[in-house]
């Protein structure tokens, strides 16, 4: 029985964004079918193929046994139409009648030439949410470029912050910003869901790629903003953060630490027996080292390291109380006790194999995710779906309401980035969200000045209420203000909520209903249930870390400063908290929602996962180089740190690439039509892309490559990025101007809406701003009982 079992999607989509977004409703329990043009989806072609079908092995690729595809596709079922011919377009819309949510992902103006734009199928599917993923959204100055995961994550921003500063910038390897938009994507298709569930009536949703990353970028930068960090200066540690903070390699391997007080450094300076050298000047300073100069102490530190295993640096962390973690690889990812507790791995058959491929990192405990089948055959219900199309749904209509989510109160205990944005992503779409907060533990990021700006971000559209939960009294006030909640979100490490009494047993025996989601490191269950961290502790053990460098030279440099584990777990716990929402909608029953940061990382990387058990590959550093596409890279252009980025999937592409740089020969060499008899001459081709770029103008060079039909974007600095019209139209940024905060720019929520549109409702509150609503109304308690409390220390 699976959360959305009563719900039926139609896929049009290929490669990554839409058969993601697509499958996690499948592992959920809808039905999907997929729809594909009749040469198919082009990830048949994607690989990894096991060995002796194509990939390492040699031979022809069998489109019926990529990796990739059935890791994108299990559980649906599978169609062929060709949208051209008037009579299979028509069986189409047969499909769309009958389905709830179209998700497709096609290439800019392609659905409108076949009057399938989201307006027009709304005319004749009012029922329908059509969920529209693209590289830059479907409106705005760019809506009709070609783009790709790499230009996309240009657009953003985000290769400035990774890699070192005398190399190119890198993006995040394994397409994972189409799959962190697929999550966007996925979450804003329940919200609108939940919407019609009071209107019956279905709306448009636009989600860009380049805008999802943005928004995700925006909030990591704003962490140290307000000091004057700027964003984009590659290194293997974090500047802006206390000291230390970063990527560093030790004896056997690399370790991931992430340091938030300056206790972190005066433990790590006890365990080198208080060195002489951490007396003089600002040594001993975490917040002068990590925010001015870690050059006083960076050799010392990192000599030190080096004379540790991975084994041994961790024990001695958890000893001390220090936040560390290690950088895994594939095969370690692949035998982890703690993943096999938590059973994260599927097994699918894939050539004749067994392989594991991730579940999402939100696991529903009354109605678990599922990845039951490999991905259909081509056509391989065509048959049965053309003879009987699923019955029509007819809902009626109603008003819409002004936010999706009206009505849906949620409880916010988050801490950090991880839990507030959660909760920020659900109060933008209308839910009221309540923080929980203490004077007597406050969230650093509202305690610190220089975080505010990040605070704000994370925090605006909510209520703050101050409860003591510590006390006795406070446990009990806020169980009985659970009573009147339908979620209850916190992302406290293991343990910490049912100490305080408020672990999901303790709320649901005060309101059946509830749903929790408990957001954790390594979840609530399994040997490393115990362990603390950031981001980038979750991404070390999910391989990533590892992944993200120069092949080249087999060095890895991390993505640490970029804090995807937070917000891959936190648009991974607003999935798990919908889809317990429509569940109990239908079955009258809350449940518990348990969400790993580890799990999470690991759930978007089955194709290199796929890669090391199918074909042997361990999967090193990638630097930007593509499975698929070449050439495929970030170049500079003229002038300093201006570069660009640009891909040629196809022989349409390439040959665009080629006018743009006056290399006509190239274009007519057969040798050079396929991607890979143009990667076995990737010198030459890479050194004339480069020298050409270096003698134009970024943004002139992205216009010829366009203009010849070449995926390519500027690699934007931030500020720019945040100028840009297209980003200006679309609204990513929102200038927070409220009295009790300094005035800063905060960050949109990236889902485009037709009728329930995101919005930031509520400037960011004080420390208990609300008390008076959520005491008075909420709780029941009068005027002396407050008093009453507040002296005993519980109401604040």
């Amino acid at each position: 029985m699976g959360a959305l079992q009563d719900f039926r999607v139609v896929e049009y989509g290929g490669n990554v964004s839409a058969p993601y977004c697509a499958r996690l409703f499948a592992d959920l329990g809808a039905e999907v079918i997929k729809v594909e043009p009749p040469g198919g989806d082009p990830s048949r072609a994607l690989g990894p193929f096991p060995q002796g079908s194509g990939g390492s092995g040699g031979g022809e690729a069998d489109a019926e046994e990529s990796g990739t595809f059935h890791y994108l596709n299990a559980g649906k079922r599978g169609v062929i139409a060709d949208l051209a011919d008037p009579e299979q377009l028509e069986f189409f819309h047969g499909l769309l009648a009958g389905a709830d949510v179209l998700v497709e992902n096609s290439e800019p103006g392609e659905f409108e030439r076949f009057g399938l734009a989201a307006a027009s199928l709304l005319e004749r599917h009012p029922h329908l949410v059509v969920v529209s993923l693209s590289p830059y959204g479907r409106s705005g100055d760019w809506a009709e470029r070609p783009g790709t995961d790499l230009t996309s994550q240009a657009a953003a921003a985000l290769p400035l912050a990774l890699g070192m500063p005398d190399r190119e910038p890198l993006r995040i390897p394994f397409e994972q910003a189409d799959y962190q938009a697929a999550l966007h994507a996925f979450a804003a298709a329940l919200c609108a869901l939940y919407a019609r569930r009071s209107s019956g009536r279905g709306q448009g949703i636009d989600v860009s790629v380049a805008q999802v990353m943005a928004y995700c970028v925006g909030g990591m930068h704003l962490v140290g903003a307000k000091g004057g960090a700027k964003w984009g200066q590659r290194s293997m540690s974090m500047k802006g953060s206390m000291y230390p903070t970063g990527f560093f390699a030790c004896k056997d391997g690399f370790v991931c630490i992430a340091s938030q007080t300056p206790k972190q450094w005066e433990a790590f300076l006890a365990l080198m027996d208080n060195p002489k050298w951490a007396k003089e000047g600002q040594a001993g300073n975490a917040v002068y080292l990590g925010l001015i100069d870690s050059k006083p102490v960076d050799k010392h530190f990192k000599t030190w390291l080096m004379e540790y295993s991975r084994a041994e640096l961790i024990e001695m962390a958890m000893a001390e109380n220090i936040v560390m973690g290690v950088a895994q690889n594939v095969d370690e990812v692949l035998a982890s006790e703690q993943y096999a507790f938590r059973q994260l791995f599927a097994e699918l058959q894939v050539g004749g194999e067994s392989v594991k491929v991730p579940k999402p990192g939100y696991q529903l405990k009354r109605t678990p995710t599922a990845l039951a089948t490999r991905g259909p055959a081509l056509d391989a219900d065509g048959g049965a779906l053309r003879e009987k199309l699923p019955d029509p749904i007819q809902l009626p209509q109603g008003e819409q309401p002004a936010r999706a989510l009206e009505g849906v109160r949620v409880l916010d205990f988050g801490w950090n980035w991880a839990g507030p944005m959660a909760g920020q992503l659900l109060a933008d779409m209308g839910a009221e969200v309540i923080r929980i907060e203490t004077s007597k533990r406050q969230d650093l990021m509202r305690f610190l000045d220089y975080t505010s700006w990040f605070f704000c971000h994370n925090n605006r559209s909510k209520m703050s209420a101050t409860f003591n939960v510590t006390t006795p009294e406070g446990k009990e006030l806020v169980q009985r203000l659970a009573r009147k909640a339908d979620i209850v979100m916190d992302n406290f490490a293991a343990g910490v909520m049912a100490k305080n009494s408020l672990a999901y047993d303790d709320l649901v025996a005060a309101n059946p209903d509830i749903i929790v989601v408990s957001m954790s490191m390594a979840g609530q269950e399994g040997p490393l249930r115990g362990m603390r961290g950031f981001a980038s502790i979750a991404t070390g053990y999910s391989g990533m870390e590892l992944m993200v460098g120069y092949p080249e030279v087999g060095t890895s440099t991390g993505l640490l400063p970029f804090g995807l584990g937070d917000t891959t777990m936190a648009i991974q716990a607003v999935v798990g908290a919908l889809a317990a929402l429509h569940e109990r909608a239908s079955s009258g029953q809350g449940q518990f929602v348990d969400v790993s940061q580890m799990d999470s990382a690991v759930s978007t990387l089955g194709e290199p996962l796929l890669a090391h058990q199918l074909a042997g590959d361990r999967v090193g550093p990638q630097g930007n180089t593509h499975t698929r596409y070449f050439p495929h890279g970030i170049f500079p252009a003229e002038g300093e740190e201006r570069w660009l980025a640009l891909a040629a999937r196809d022989e349409d592409e390439w040959r665009g690439l080629c006018t743009a740089i006056g290399r006509d020969d190239w274009a007519a060499d057969a040798s050079l039509a396929s991607a890979p008899g143009r990667r076995e001459r990737a010198g030459e081709i890479n050194e004339a892309i480069e020298a050409w770029c270096r003698g134009r103008e970024r943004d002139a060079a992205v216009d010829a490559l366009v203009a010849g039909g070449v995926p390519a974007s500027p690699l934007f600095e931030l500020e720019e990025r945040n100028a840009h019209p297209h980003f200006v139209e679309r609204g990513l940024c929102y200038q927070h101007e409220f009295a009790d905060f300094d005035p800063c720019r905060i960050y949109g929520t990236p889902w485009l809406f037709s009728e329930t549109p995101a919005a930031v409702t509520r400037k960011t509150p004080t420390l208990g701003e609300n008390n008076d609503y959520v005491f008075k109304e909420l709780v029941g308690l009068g005027d002396d009982e407050i008093a009453a409390l507040k002296e005993k220390g519980v109401l604040v």
